[in-house]
């Protein structure tokens, strides 16, 4: 089949994949530590990374990722319209005319990828090419608003599958104007949030534009829960199971909340002795007697072996006692018995039934947003911030709030912007802010600042980190990005 009558290359794709080279390139140019300027490296072919500086690497890395993300708007597109081309009738098909079964074939043997990586490549683009009417005129994007991210790069191919499958999955359910703010949404959060939380989002954005469907959906996954123990050739006590989101969070919280007191007792042992809110610690040495060796999956084992043994009542854990499965869920949803909720760790939403039966369960502490409620505050009169304190700090940012840390809340320590000790920092929800035990020792050890403009929380940098100290936005919550959209749906 001949090629339409027009270049089969924009010139404005190129031009950005041109400035983004040169942009490479000029990264690598003023990342070059001064010992390496002006020395000829052996011609092997290889590239001497060694040469550039920390500063260097990184910035080499960022433009790297960028010529990436032009490189495969590019190739999206290409690949959708050498797939279009695939009639099936021979000699006018460039796949099986060249002894491939499908087009997904034929892109993944010519890039070098995997199958997946090839069906995204051909469905991403067609998602987004520009398009004829029957009368030859020309049409936008069918999701124009992701077709704008793909060209700035400010989606990668691997953002702009998940949010096209998703835009596809809902698009029957859903009005237009909805599922533009949706799209709209989506693509600006893919900017700024990693993979696991653009998941999460697409996850609780369907939930929103179809409440009627998250009680089928969570009776789906009920129905596949299952758990498997039993004792292998070697001994060993072998588990393998499923539980659903309401079943699996309390199990969930408990093992996070006993590994979590380990890693923060084993942190603490290696900084000499455990340090407070606002004051500096010791930075004595590892002893190797005492230091945690277990990996992440050892100390799941350990801890469910635990449980089990508190349950069979050979052994108190009183740590469970700190251990709290965070349901949350809008007040509005709750009374009008439609909607759904989430459970703090977990990605899937839950039904507003579920909600009800979670919220009179032990060991569970419901989160209830909207209204008009006063702040939480505890001014000077106690150091640390108390539950209520650190649910209110949860809703805000959704676990760590180190730029793109995916630690939950069960993972993390209220810090005091302004320290307790030095500043004389009130404990109050608005100089408080969620960090994982590793993030809290970076921001008390290495000189790291939070401020707060317009109410917004940003980290700076240290001069040896970044010499210009370029604000870096915090993590904020799911469940707050999504009341912000809910406003935007409202409208549309």
């Amino acid at each position: 089949m001949e090629p339409p009558d027009q270049p089969s290359l924009q010139p404005a794709a190129l031009a950005a994949l041109t400035a983004r080279l040169a942009a490479l390139g000029s990264a690598w140019e003023g990342g070059t530590l001064l010992s390496a300027r002006g020395r000829s490296p052996r011609d092997t072919g290889a590239v001497d990374a060694r040469a550039l500086s920390d500063d260097g690497l990184i910035r080499v890395l960022g433009a790297v990722a960028d010529l990436a993300r032009a490189a495969d708007a590019l190739g999206s597109a290409c690949a959708a319209e050498l797939a279009s081309r695939c009639t099936g009738v021979p000699g006018d098909d460039p796949a099986r005319d060249r002894g491939y079964p499908n087009p997904a074939r034929l892109v993944a043997e010519t890039t070098r990828t995997r199958a997946r990586t090839a069906h995204a490549l051909i469905t991403v683009g067609a998602a987004t090419a520009e398009r004829g009417s029957l009368t030859g005129e020309p049409l936008p994007p069918r999701f124009a608003h992701l077709a704008a991210g793909l060209a700035l790069t400010t989606v990668g191919l691997e953002a702009a599958e998940t949010i096209r499958r998703f835009l596809e999955r809902v698009a029957p359910r859903v009005a237009a104007p909805a599922l533009e703010a949706a799209e709209r949404f989506l693509v600006e959060q893919a900017g700024e949030v990693g993979p696991e939380r653009l998941t999460q989002l697409t996850a609780l954005l369907e939930a929103r534009l179809d409440p009627d469907g998250v009680r089928p959906r969570e009776d789906e996954l009920r129905a596949r829960r299952g758990l498997r123990i039993w004792e292998d050739a070697a001994g060993m006590v072998n588990i393998r199971g499923a539980l659903d989101p309401v079943n699996g969070a309390s199990l969930k919280a408990a093992v996070d909340g006993l590994v979590g007191a380990e890693l923060h007792r084993a942190r603490d042992a290696g900084h000499g002795h455990g340090h407070g809110h606002g004051h500096g610690h010791g930075h004595g040495h590892d002893d190797a007697r005492t230091a945690e060796h277990r990996t992440i999956a050892q100390l799941n084992a350990d801890a469910l072996a635990d449980l089990a043994r508190h349950a069979l009542g050979c052994a108190s854990v009183p740590t469970l006692r700190q251990t709290t499965v965070v349901v949350r869920a809008d007040a509005e949803a709750l009374l009008a018995e439609r909607g759904h909720g989430t459970i703090d760790g977990l990605e899937q939403p839950i039904s507003i039934a579920s909600v009800r039966a979670l919220i009179t369960a032990a060991g569970v502490a419901p989160l209830f947003v909207g209204g008009d409620g006063e702040p939480l505050e505890l001014g000077r009169s106690a150091r640390l911030f108390s539950p209520a304190q650190k649910l209110a700090l949860a809703d805000r940012d959704g676990g760590c709030a180190w730029p793109r840390c995916s630690r939950p809340p069960s993972h993390t320590e209220a810090h005091h912007l302004a320290w307790w000790h030095r500043d004389e920092g009130r404990t109050d929800v608005d100089n408080g802010i969620l960090l994982c035990s590793h993030h809290h020792h970076r921001v008390h050890d290495d000189g790291w600042r939070i401020v707060v403009r317009e109410r917004e929380r940003w980290f700076i940098p240290p001069p040896h980190v970044d010499p210009h100290g370029t604000p870096i936005a915090a993590n904020t919550s799911t469940d707050r990005r999504m009341r912000l959209l809910a406003r935007d749906l409202a409208a549309a």
